[in-house]
Order: C-alpha cells, then structure tokens, then sequence
C-alpha cells in the first residue's frame, strides 16, 4: 500500500509541476516585442538627432506646384503651351556606395531615379533621368538621362518606345539637355531635387520607425 501511496503521490507532484505558470506564448511575445519597440526608439532618436536639411522639403522650385502621394514627389508646372510633369518615387532610389578609405561611419546616402514628361496636344516627350555618382565625386548641378520615349496622344507612356540616351548622338544629347535647360530643368533645377528627395526621404524613414514602433 506505501508503494501504491507513494506513486500517487509522485504522479500528482509531477502534475503540479506541468501546471506551474510559465511564460506562455504571448508572454514570450511581449517579452521580444519590448525589444523591438526599444530598438525602434533608440533608431527614431539617432534620426531625429541628425543633421538633415527638413526645410529643403520646401525647395526652391517655386515655379512648379507640390504634390506627395505615399512614397512620390509629383512636381507640375506650365510652360507656354506644355504641362512638364516631375515625378520622383522613394521606392526607386538606390544607395551610394560608401567611399573604402572613409574612416568614419557616414550616414547611408540615396541617389533618386525620377521622370520628366512635357505634354502638349501632339503627345508627350517622357525622360527617364538618375544621378550618377560616387562618395569621392559628387555632382549635384547635373542628372543624367538614361532614357528618352514619345507618346501619341492618350498612349500610355509605359507601352512607349524608349532609346538609350546614351546612344543617341552627340549632337542630339545635347540639344535634348538644351531643351530641358530651356524649361527650367537644368543645374539649379538638378541640385534642387536631389536636396528636396534626400529631404524627403529621411522624414519617410523616421515616419516609417514610428509607426511600425506604435504597430508593435
């Protein structure tokens, strides 16, 4: 009888045991998201704390009207018959390689694609434009086309065809610089965008570490 006591009693110790509070799931959860949310803080303080140019998001491109939809800028303005069309999206930006003998840890820096359309009732002239550039050598007053497309009027301009700008001839790149130039799209225009989107995209980044922080 002692043994057949003595195992019961082992068999109820051993279910109080497996029925001790442990940290259940979402415990362990809240435990992990609590360091997520602190690293979430401690990445929006280093931000908010940078040098960064917020007023650039004003630019000097007065002459054309603002327009920000998610991750794109949208600059519009007239000239003489045509609607010139700027149209910057975030989401296509690509980092700047860091420079090999920087011997401090620079801020990470975005270089922006964006596209110029100029409409008039014959169509529209499409750009496709970047900056091309490195950590040593940096040349703000001057974008490059990569692309250049015409669309019959109500085409799509994505259905275009589009030539390498870069092939085109020499003659033909540069009265093709000169028209934009005329249209107010040259250095000032050039150097006045890139400050604008740098701008633009650190007040994103911070947006997004807040609300993803105020998420979890």
């Amino acid at each position: 009888m002692n043994v057949i006591r003595g195992v019961c009693k082992t068999a109820r110790l051993a279910r109080k045991i497996y029925q001790l509070p442990k940290i259940t799931a979402p415990h362990y959860r809240f435990l992990s998201d609590s360091s997520l949310s602190q690293a979430l803080s401690n990445e929006i303080a280093h931000e908010e704390g940078a040098v960064t140019n917020d007023a650039a998001l004003q630019s000097h491109l007065t002459d054309f009207s603002k327009h920000i939809s998610g991750s794109k800028i949208i600059l519009k303005k007239q000239f003489e018959d045509e609607s010139i069309t700027v149209e910057l999206d975030l989401n296509n930006m690509t980092e700047l390689a860091p420079a090999e003998d920087d011997p401090e840890e620079t801020p990470p820096q975005y270089l922006p694609s964006f596209k110029i359309e100029v409409s008039k009732k014959q169509g529209t002239l499409a750009f496709q434009c970047n900056y091309h550039m490195t950590s040593e050598e940096q040349n703000l007053d001057q974008f490059v086309i990569s692309e250049v497309a015409f669309c019959e009027p109500g085409q799509n301009v994505d259905t275009a065809f589009a030539t390498d700008f870069g092939n085109l001839d020499y003659v033909l790149i540069e009265e093709f610089e000169n028209y934009l130039h005329r249209r107010g799209l040259g250095a000032d225009f050039s150097s006045n965008l890139f400050e604008m989107s740098s701008a633009f995209e650190h007040q994103n980044y911070v947006n997004f570490l807040k609300n993803v922080r105020d998420f979890i």
